[in-house]
């Protein structure tokens, strides 16, 4: 596959190219990011209006949505009417993926967009900060490549181009001042030949340089784990770092791939009369409130620990500042490394759960007399 050189990088570059694809009727709408009248937030807009995509933020400088929730909210009940194209980050791109596996996600009719990512601000920085002065600074790095992201999550990303999308758009190996489009299958490549696209390009310097972004994250997040896991590591520990939540299961609400139908922490299985409340508070001698918080987390990382995305979105959207991300990343990164998974990397990839091999996890073998010692 070859790609094709387009004018200008950022929010403009990806502003002309979706209202080319608007205009050439390669799609009928486009879900995009857009700034609200204060700029402080971004939220994920559908619209056919060439004049509303010229006002969005594809590339915007905070997550305030999780882009492949919203995927799943248009979709999940069936499949888009018409045409759409969806903008989305690497980790988004990843979750509709990992979404679509699970019937959470219809990619009928969906022309997933993914550009490459150098990172956002903290919710937290950015809402406090000079909105305007941010986002300037954010779309300036972007395009020279000098952005380095301050948020957690970002920092120790492994996956800054979204090669899972039906279409990378991106500046690593691009000319100065251009952007490279680089369509992932045939079907694309042919409609957008169509819209007056040539794809000429070789990919060699775009698999160096992104060779390269992604060596420079290991390296990063390496080091972010080597220093992080000690502060994590047994229950007294974990204790520790979850002492601040407050159980308002905020991470669990905004992460893409918490999916149940009905939760087992939001049923009546936890539900229980005050007889039981007192007798736990005599036998510990004092029972927080609300109580089973590690439970929590712990039921909630056996769930989702091989398709974590390590996106960060649960800990932005922690109000106690836990951090919940790092803690998920980590546990993550272990759990598929056992499986050699990477969630949402391509849909032929099986989900581990629902794949049993017959030979494997020997290495946790032990002779029967160590079992019953």
């Amino acid at each position: 596959m070859k790609g094709a050189i387009v004018e200008n990088r950022g929010n403009e570059a990806l502003k002309a190219f979706l209202k080319l694809l608007l205009e050439k009727k390669v799609v009928s709408a486009v879900v995009v990011a857009h700034p609200t009248p204060s700029g402080d937030s971004y939220p994920y807009v559908l619209t056919s209006d060439p004049e509303v995509v010229e006002a969005s933020c594809p590339i915007s400088p905070v997550v305030t949505q999780q882009g492949a929730r919203v995927v799943s909210r248009l979709t999940k009940k069936g499949a888009m009417r018409k045409s759409t194209a969806v903008v989305l980050r690497p980790c988004e791109v990843r979750g509709v993926i990992e979404l679509a596996k699970i019937k959470q996600v219809n990619l009928e009719n969906l022309l997933i967009i993914g550009y490459d990512c150098s990172g956002v601000y903290p919710l937290t920085s950015f809402t406090e900060g000079d909105q305007q002065e941010l986002q300037a600074e954010h779309e300036k790095g972007y395009n020279d490549l000098s952005f380095n992201s301050p948020r957690a999550a970002c920092q120790i990303c492994l996956h800054p181009v979204a090669s899972s999308a039906h279409i990378e758009f991106g500046v690593l190996g691009a000319p100065e001042g251009k952007s490279l489009v680089v369509p992932k299958n045939e079907k694309v490549c042919k409609a957008l030949e169509e819209a007056g696209l040539s794809f000429e390009v070789e990919l060699t310097e775009r698999e160096e340089a992104v060779a390269k972004a992604k060596e420079e994250r290991k390296a990063a997040r390496d080091s972010l784990f080597a220093e992080f896991a000690p502060t994590v590591e047994g229950t007294e520990n974990l204790m520790k770092t979850l002492a601040a939540c407050i159980n308002c299961r905020n991470c669990m609400r905004v992460c893409p791939i918490c999916f149940c139908r009905e939760c087992f922490f939001q049923s009546d299985a936890v539900k229980t009369d005050p007889e039981n409340y007192l007798s736990r508070a005599e036998r510990k001698g004092g029972l927080r409130f609300l109580p089973d918080t590690l439970l929590f987390h712990l039921g909630r990382m056996n769930h989702m620990a091989t398709s974590c995305l390590a996106c960060g979105a649960c800990e932005d959207a922690c109000p106690a500042m836990v951090p919940v991300g790092r803690m998920f990343a980590l546990a993550a990164e272990k759990v598929q490394g056992v499986f050699e998974y990477t969630p949402g990397a391509s849909l032929d990839d099986p989900l581990p759960y629902l794949e049993y091999q017959e030979e494997e996890f020997h290495q946790w073998e032990k002779p029967y007399e160590e079992h019953i010692e």
